[in-house]
Order: structure tokens, then C-alpha cells, then sequence
């Protein structure tokens, strides 16, 4: 770690017109903790003066955020990606390095209560799902983001829950976080171009009797499906058959990865392509460093 007067000095190389000074000073920078991206924040909004130095202290912190989330996802899949909320935090922390996991899951809990508070015993899946649907889509106003769909906020589980908007992964993703919150077993389904979910149910979820805090059902999938759920048009549900008859329609043939539930890993790894092609699409430095964090991810 480097005392505020060093990074100040370093900063203040950042303003030299030669490379061979300010490229040496970056990258002096950009090897700092992501414990001290917060002071070369502050000194990004109180100190910083030129478009060139503030552009050049803008990627240095952009370096440290995206090579510290690419640390944690690895660290992340190696102990077995059994936290999906866990994973969507360092997501999160590419663009918003303020956001922990405890604030995103004071945001779930809410909707959750809400949910909980309208569930009972003997519903069926099909009303427990109904619930959900009302609650995120109605009582909350959860909605597909039309007008912007490849925005990048889109992809920011953080944006995703104060926006209510977002694209139909993320909308899956806070559906899923809620739902297995209650032990509603809903899981995603990786189809291409459009991803969706699946209510399954085996003997774990079938035979419990409560759908309080302390019974979790487990993060992989392991039983029939029921029926599939579609999050970015407010829940909508739909058999097999019309599952087919929608891959038909994509010209895709059918595959096990498209009618069964994926891992985590999936998720993770579709979420930070959406965040690549949202990047690459707008032509910003960010896609080549969401592209490293990718093939370091698919190791």
C-alpha cells in the first residue's frame, strides 16, 4: 500500500505530456490494493483537473476494480459457486466498488417479506409462483428495460433492484434470489438470446414443510421440471411443448442445456458476457477488461 502523498505524487505524473513518465506512474497505480480505490476516488473528484489526467486516473481505477472482481469470481468458482448473491456483488463492484453483499441482500429480503407475508402451506407451485409474479411485477414494478436493453446497468444487480428495470437475466437472477429465499425451487435456463427459468421439484423441495429462513433448498437443480417461467414479460408460464415450439422459432434444435436448469457458473459467465457485449458495443476500454475476467473465468 502506497501513503496518500505517494499516490498524490503519482497522480500528478499522470498530467505529463511524455509517455515514458505518466505510462510508468499508471502502472504503479494500477498495481494498487482495491482497498485504496476509494482514495484515488477522492482524489479523482478533488484533486484532479486535466481531461488527460483525469481520463488516465479513471482507467487506473477501472484496472484495479476489474483485476480485483476477476480475483474474487475465480476464488468464487474454485470453492464451488454456491453463492449466486456472492458472485453478483463483485459483478457489481466492476462499476460500483461501494456495493457489498449485505446491501443487495437487504434489498431481497424486502421483497421477499412481501412475498412471505402472502404465502401459506398449501399453495401450489403454480400459486406460489403467481405470488412472486404479483409481488416483483406488480407490487414492485420489476420490467423489462425495452428502451435500453443493452445498457450496462442492466447487468448491475445493484442498478437492476433500485432501477426495477433490466435485461432477462438480471430480472431471472433477483426472481431466483427471491424465490429460493422461500424455498421455491426455481432455477435458470441458459436459452440463447433470451434467458429464462424452470420451477423444478424433486424430493428435497416437495417434502419440505415450511418455507421460512432456516430450510434452504439446494443451489443445483435436481428433479422434474414443471413448467418454465419467463421473467422479462412479468412471469409468464409455459409447458415443454411451447418451450419447443419457441426453440423452433429461434431455429435452434434442442439441446439438454436448453430445457434443463445450468449451473451458477453459467449465470456468472452470461452476465459478464452481456456486460462485454454492452461495453464492446459502445466502443469503451472496459469490454478488454471484461474480456480477461472471462477467459480467466472459463479456466
Amino acid at each position: 500500500m502506497l501513503e496518500p502523498n505517494e499516490i498524490k505524487a503519482l497522480i500528478s505524473l499522470l498530467d505529463d505530456p511524455e509517455q515514458e513518465v505518466w505510462e510508468p506512474a499508471q502502472n504503479v497505480l494500477s498495481n494498487l490494493p482495491f482497498d485504496q480505490v476509494g482514495e484515488l476516488i477522492s482524489f479523482l473528484y478533488e484533486s484532479v483537473e486535466s481531461p488527460e489526467q483525469r481520463s488516465r486516473l479513471e482507467r487506473t481505477i477501472t484496472r484495479i476494480q476489474f483485476r480485483y472482481v476477476g480475483d474474487q469470481l475465480a476464488k468464487w468458482k474454485n470453492e464451488g459457486g454456491t453463492n449466486l448473491l456472492k458472485a453478483m456483488t463483485s459483478i457489481c463492484q466492476l462499476r460500483y466498488p461501494e456495493v457489498t453483499e449485505a446491501m443487495l441482500q437487504e434489498k431481497l429480503e424486502s421483497l421477499r417479506l412481501d412475498a412471505w407475508l402472502e404465502f401459506h402451506y398449501d399453495l401450489t407451485s403454480f400459486e406460489k409462483v403467481k405470488i412472486l409474479n404479483y409481488i416483483l411485477f406488480q407490487v414492485h414494478g420489476f420490467r423489462g428495460d425495452e428502451e435500453n436493453y443493452l445498457h450496462h446497468d442492466n447487468s448491475y444487480l445493484n442498478k437492476v433492484l433500485e432501477n426495477k428495470k433490466g435485461n432477462p437475466i438480471s430480472l431471472s437472477i433477483v426472481y431466483m434470489l427471491v424465490a429460493q429465499r422461500l424455498n421455491v425451487p426455481v432455477y435458470g435456463i441458459n436459452l440463447p438470446r433470451h434467458f429464462i427459468m424452470a420451477y423444478v421439484e424433486d424430493e428435497e423441495t416437495a417434502s419440505l414443510a415450511s418455507f421460512g429462513d432456516k430450510q434452504v433448498i439446494s443451489h443445483k437443480a435436481a428433479g422434474e421440471v414443471k413448467f418454465y417461467i419467463n421473467a422479462y414479460n412479468g412471469g409468464g408460464v409455459f409447458n415443454l411443448e411451447q418451450l419447443r415450439a419457441i426453440l423452433h422459432e429461434m431455429e435452434l434444435e434442442e439441446k439438454p442445456e436448453y430445457i434443463h436448469p445450468c449451473s451458477n457458473e453459467d449465470i456468472v459467465l452470461r452476465v459478464l458476457m452481456n456486460l462485454y457485449n454492452s461495453y464492446s458495443s459502445q466502443q469503451r476500454h472496459e469490454a478488454e477488461l471484461i474480456e480477461e475476467i472471462v477467459e480467466r473465468f472459463r479456466k
